[in-house]
């Protein structure tokens, strides 16, 4: 039995930056269906997996905080009301795939 519902593999890169919080590489995403965004810092759009912020324990959603504060500068506050406003992106370029165990969604 899997662990998430939805997820995403983390790839090689992917787990350089993600690896202590998601040791087994999986991620929980909100779909497996990759959408467009726009990030800061990056010019045009990119495409992303959702992250489901919900599935993660306290102790994974702090450290995502404090790595995305270390790199962006802003504190964990301004970051995790962002996150709770537009949802927390996870590149596509970071992953291998995507998975899900619900299969009405192939029906």
């Amino acid at each position: 039995m899997r662990k998430y519902k939805t997820w995403a593999y983390l790839n090689a890169e992917g787990k350089v930056f993600f690896g202590d919080v998601f040791p087994d590489g999986e991620v929980p995403v909100q779909s497996i269906i990759s959408q467009q965004a726009t990030l800061a810092g990056v010019e045009g759009t990119e495409k992303v997996f959702l992250v489901d912020w919900k599935e993660l324990t306290v102790q994974q959603q702090d450290a995502l905080l404090s790595i995305i504060s270390k790199r962006s500068g802003a504190s964990k506050d301004v970051i995790l009301k962002e996150i709770l406003k537009v949802g927390l992106p996870l590149r596509e370029r970071y992953t291998e795939g995507a998975g899900t165990s619900q299969l009405g969604l192939f029906t």
